[in-house]
C-alpha cells in the first residue's frame, strides 16, 4: 500500500509538472511542490538507515559555490 501511495504521488507530480508546462495556471506549479515535499519527507521516513547515511555524506562532501566562504580584505 506505502508503495503504491508513493507511485501515485509521483505520477501525480509529473502530471502536474505536464499540465503547468501547457498552461497558464499557478495551482498546477503549487500542487507539483507539494507533492514533491510530500514525497521527500515519505521517502526519508521509509528508508532505510544506510540511505540517510549516504545522502548525509554526499551532503558533506558537494561544494556548493553560494555557500563557500569569501576572502574578503581589512587592508590595501
Amino acid at each position: 500500500m506505502i508503495t503504491l501511495f508513493m507511485i501515485l504521488l509521483l505520477l501525480m507530480s509529473i502530471i502536474s509538472v505536464i499540465i503547468y508546462k501547457r498552461t497558464n495556471q499557478e495551482i498546477h506549479l503549487v500542487l507539483t511542490i507539494f507533492t514533491a515535499v510530500i514525497l521527500v519527507i515519505w521517502g526519508f521516513a521509509v528508508a532505510h538507515w544506510s540511505i540517510h547515511l549516504l545522502a548525509l555524506l554526499t551532503l558533506l562532501c558537494i561544494r556548493i559555490p553560494v555557500f563557500a566562504p569569501k576572502i574578503v580584505k581589512i587592508r590595501n
